[in-house]
């Protein structure tokens, strides 16, 4: 194990794995610091088609969480003790409730405070508590960036009992794929549902992209890609760089289909084919174990703080349009530059202060 700055690199971390963990929370930087950017000489910049960073992390959930149950299910005659269960909820809640009640505290106090915009009355704050903000109905004015937490959350507390469940009647060769496509429908029919509730981006934005149920199929497509390299290893290897190529392909197509508000393919597919296109790049991405170099190793820091960087950068983004609304339009490019280092030490603090005493008890299950 190295260290550097007290951030801790296991030997055991796959590579790959954590440069896109990295490039996905570089996306969300960008995505929300280019406001800044706006009618300044680099707005080019925002043009750029990127992936949307939480599709990634997504993915990623469902890809890592899979691996560990279905690794476990096979290992184990096909059975799904408790005890497994118990330990990844405590795990979990270690790993994830920390951060998320501190930011949500830091939220709540700033708006009180008017450091920030934000109405801690429209939604209360006991469902930001319980990942219930946004089930099947949104949620804003408070607390935005925790949006994503809940549709992981909720598939961190059912995926290990559909594991349990299932495993009694059948063996995770057979029912995983149809598990994933009853949720990939799920999604695609909840979009189609509340496509009436969408007169406008914001409205999309809310009711098609922040919702759980619209966007728990992202996860599940993580679960099935995972389930092929385990099953179809040979070809999971042998395709890679052919997977590769077609998943950067359907994603610029995905990108370049005019993404009209109200059309069939904007509502209802583009999250889903987005999706499917990034879980292609995984065969090639975990060719990688490891790293060689200082640059790797930065990679993988990165990685690390990626969580704690999810969660204060939106934050640091309000602050200081809220606080420096004169500096950000007259100085944009500045403000975007200066965003970044604000962010890496937040995230740095906020890791090491609250995040990492947790995961050092959490290493002990």
């Amino acid at each position: 194990m190295n260290s550097f700055f007290k951030v801790d690199v296991d030997s055991k971390r796959v590579f790959g794995l954590d440069f896109l963990r990295a490039f996905a929370i570089f996306c969300v930087l960008h995505g929300h610091a280019g406001a800044f950017l706006d009618d300044t000489s680099l707005e080019v910049l925002t043009k750029i088609p990127i992936p949307h960073g939480v599709d990634i992390f997504f993915i990623m959930s469902g890809f890592l969480i899979g691996n560990s149950f279905i690794s476990y299910v096979e290992k184990n005659d096909n059975r799904m003790g408790g005890t497994k269960i118990f330990n990844f909820y405590a795990r979990t809640a270690l790993r994830i409730l920390p951060n998320y009640f501190f930011i949500l505290l830091a939220n709540y106090f700033l708006v009180r405070l008017h450091v920030i915009q934000g109405n801690t009355e429209a939604f209360p704050v006991w469902r930001f508590v319980t990942f219930t903000q946004n089930l099947i109905t949104p949620f804003w004015e408070f607390y935005w960036e925790s949006w994503s937490l809940p549709v992981q959350w909720w598939f961190y507390i059912f995926f290990p009992l559909f594991m349990m469940f299932f495993c009694l009647v059948s063996k995770p060769k057979r029912f995983i794929p149809w598990l994933c496509v009853f949720f990939v429908l799920f999604s695609i029919i909840y979009r189609f549902s509340v496509a009436e509730m969408v007169n406008g981006a914001f409205m999309w934005d809310v009711w098609i992209r922040k919702t759980v149920a619209s966007r728990i199929d992202n996860i599940y497509i993580g679960v099935l890609a995972v389930w092929t390299m385990h099953y179809f290893r040979n070809q999971w290897d042998r395709h890679a760089v052919k997977c590769l190529v077609i998943g950067i392909v359907l994603f610029f197509v995905s990108r370049l289909i005019p993404h009209k508000i109200g059309s069939f393919y904007y509502d209802i597919v583009y999250l889903t084919l987005s999706a499917v296109a990034i879980a292609l790049w995984l065969p090639f991405i975990t060719r990688y174990k490891i790293y060689k170099t200082a640059v790797g190793g930065f990679v993988s820091r990165i990685s690390i703080l990626s969580y704690s960087m999810f969660l204060t950068n939106l934050l640091a983004v309000e602050i200081m349009t809220c606080q420096f609304p004169d500096f950000i339009k007259n100085h944009g490019i500045i403000a975007y530059f200066v965003f970044w280092p604000i962010v890496f030490a937040a995230s740095y603090l906020l890791h090491i202060l609250v995040e990492k005493p947790f995961m050092q008890i959490r290493k002990h299950l």
